[in-house]
């Protein structure tokens, strides 16, 4: 993955982290685009990462009024009209230091002076860092409460999901990629990772990370899953991967199955199109959502289809479709109907052949116009009000057919 860059504009911050130089580890709820930190801040320090503007929460009984230098913005910039500055750019590895001249509000854009020459920025390109003379009052300069929690962007983390298939079993692998955003090396002692699919992160207090401290497997809450992070280490602007888990289930069933609807008359033959599913148990709970699979044979990995497990439970069996299938081909054809309106007695015919050195089971699923009222025939059963299903196994390298019946009505 492309490393992640990015600029802070809060001189504050600028000049406090590098003195901090993360001195302690932090604890987060880390979720897939930012983080909730609990900080314990000594005195004449501040937050280690950027705060989300609106997230501050001081956990202490007691505090004084808390200022926080926002982000730079015209009435920021204002202030250092005249004062030697360094903007720099939010998308590109470019910067420049010069005098602010002035500020163009109605076309949202700046002045610098640089070495006797005057270029106009667009203000919303580039971020404001003023010299450190001018940074900020030591009089009115914030004083945290010892323990805080606030939201960071600086920290994130994206889900790794995979899934392997071979010799019978499956092994399903979940890994974190942690992403670090910030100027320096972060270290995380006793925190947890949050995945939420449907809804952005919701601030999340200290008693969320202690409830979890003591865990070591994947917690379901609210459709939501959270799992622990005992510790990591990051490093300044960079992309960690950490395993989280890897279980090993059996296949329980691999089966081929094909799903066929057929209008009320339709005589022609109808081609039968297969896919691989398995069926496999995980023994602990996992991360839902798209997993990325592969076939293991002769220590290479064969990638296959992408399939979405929508939850991952303990003890739930799961089914995947791993990729179309060619051991078997087939068609169904209507043999025979008794009426063209309904209600009909209608008699299909299943032609199936398996092209593999191996005895294949498969499931077919056949949906008819009108409801079922009674189903005759081999392999045969009633699935739904207007289906049937057709399971079975064909042995290697055969063609196997028969016929079934069914009655519909209105």
């Amino acid at each position: 993955m492309k490393g992640l860059t990015v600029y802070f504009c809060l001189p504050l911050l600028l000049t406090s982290i590098q003195a901090s130089a993360q001195a302690s580890p932090l604890r987060a709820v880390i979720d897939t685009n930012s983080s909730q930190i609990v900080e314990n801040i000594s005195a004449n320090q501040t937050p280690s990462l950027s705060v989300t503007p609106g997230s501050l929460l001081p956990l202490t009984a007691n505090f004084s009024p808390i200022t926080q230098v926002r982000a730079a913005d015209y009435r920021d910039w204002s202030s250092q009209i005249g004062q030697q500055v360094t903007v720099e750019n939010k998308h590109r590895e470019l910067s420049y230091t010069g005098k602010l001249l002035a500020l163009e509000p109605q076309s949202d854009t700046f002045s610098l002076l640089i070495k006797k020459k005057t270029v106009t920025l667009p203000i919303n390109d580039f971020y404001l860092i003023p010299s450190h003379a001018h940074t900020t009052d030591k009089s009115t300069k914030t004083q945290y409460p010892s323990v805080v929690s606030y939201q960071s962007n600086d920290l994130s983390w994206s889900p790794k999901r995979t899934l392997i298939f071979t010799d019978g079993f499956v092994s399903l692998i979940n890994s974190a990629e942690l992403h670090n955003a910030a100027t320096h090396a972060i270290q995380l002692k006793n925190s947890v990772l949050h995945y939420s699919p449907a809804t952005p992160m919701r601030a999340k207090v200290e008693q969320t990370a202690l409830r979890m401290s003591d865990s070591s497997s994947a917690d379901y809450t609210d459709n939501e899953v959270t799992f622990p992070l005992k510790s990591a280490h990051l490093k300044a602007n960079s992309d960690t991967l950490v395993k989280l888990i890897r279980l090993q289930s059996p296949i329980d069933k691999n089966e081929h199955t094909a799903t066929v609807y057929t209008a009320f008359n339709r005589a022609a033959d109808i081609p039968l199109s297969f896919e691989n599913t398995l069926t496999f148990t995980l023994s602990a709970d996992a991360f839902p959502g798209h997993y990325q699979t592969f076939w293991q044979r002769d220590g290479l990995l064969i990638p296959s289809n992408n399939t979405h497990l929508d939850i991952a439970r303990a003890k739930q069996p799961i089914q995947v479709v791993t990729n179309k299938s060619l051991d078997i081909t087939g068609h169904l054809s209507l043999v025979s109907s008794t009426s063209q309106k309904l209600p009909s007695q209608q008699t299909w015919k299943v032609t199936l052949q398996n092209h593999s050195n191996q005895a294949k089971s498969y499931a077919i699923s056949h949906t008819m116009r009108g409801v079922i009222s009674h189903v005759e025939g081999p392999n045969v059963s009633q699935k739904t009000a207007s289906s049937v299903q057709i399971k079975g196994k064909i042995p290697a390298l055969k063609t196997q057919s028969f016929q079934y019946q069914v009655e519909l009505k209105e």
